[in-house]
């Protein structure tokens, strides 16, 4: 399995608390966000690990050179980090993905999350042994609200649309970036993402458009409901404290992976 982590964007709404530093280096329980992703990642078997970088990015490299030495991560670096949004930095990543492809080595299952979750390290062994194929990490418990990416499903938990336009009547749970695919589907993923961002609109959308676009042509993408593991995107002030209160108090029990780090 490899796995490719977003982390190039400028966290513009927390610029107060940063103090500078790329979202995903805030410490959050002591600890900062990519480091517990990282670690999280690890836990669940990843044995090779793509990071999109843009936003700082040698001190988020030297970060994580420091903490992951022993350990194969990939530096991808998206260009237009000012400009773009998350579906270009994951077209960033298809040669990562893809790499093993040209030396005649069958594709591996895609991980992909984003860098500002922070989230239970039992939340991926969860996902990865309950997803069908294609999977969506979703929150259905609790209170959802317009800004967030929420998804329509049947009756069997199979995705029908993913979006922010989704009614909060018709919205089954919210997404929180973590998704599980496919050999083949994410080797299609990354042909939709390419053209769309050829076409222009990809440049500066989200990739779960690009997601909307493979189940509009038949893709079977089940929610995996992971209501029960703490987890929580953190984009605001208020985002952080929340979390610092209420979501990492309860990653006290989860697995111990100090053995992954050099601290």
């Amino acid at each position: 399995m490899k796995c490719v982590i977003l982390a190039a964007g400028m966290s513009t709404r927390l610029q107060s608390v940063s103090q500078g530093l790329p979202k995903c280096m805030i410490p959050v329980g002591g600890k900062p966000i990519i480091q517990r992703a990282v670690e999280n990642v690890l836990i669940a078997g990843a044995k090779e690990i793509g990071i999109v970088l843009g936003y700082k990015r040698e001190e988020l490299k030297a970060f994580l050179r420091k903490h992951f030495p022993f350990h194969k991560i990939r530096f991808i670096v998206n260009p237009k980090f000012e400009a773009t949004n998350n579906a270009f930095s994951l077209l960033m990543a298809r040669e990562f993905y893809e790499g093993d492809a040209t030396r005649s080595m069958p594709l591996q299952r895609l991980l992909l999350l984003d860098s500002d979750i922070v989230f239970s390290s039992n939340l991926l062994p969860f996902i990865l042994n309950n997803a069908k194929s294609d999977a969506l990490a979703v929150r259905v418990k609790g209170p959802h609200n317009e800004e967030e990416i929420k998804v329509q499903a049947d009756a069997t938990g199979i995705i029908l649309k993913i979006g922010k336009e989704i009614p909060l009547a018709e919205t089954y749970g919210e997404s929180i970036g973590i998704e599980v695919v496919s050999p083949s589907t994410a080797e299609r993923l990354f042909q939709v993402l390419e053209k769309r961002v050829r076409q222009g609109v990809g440049r500066t959308e989200f990739y779960e458009s690009s997601f909307q676009e493979l189940i509009d042509e038949g893709a079977r993408m089940s929610a995996v409901d992971v209501s029960d593991y703490p987890a929580a995107e953190i984009d605001t002030p208020e985002d952080l404290s929340f979390v610092e209160n209420n979501i990492t108090p309860k990653l006290e029990n989860d697995a111990d992976s100090r053995n992954l780090t050099t601290n």
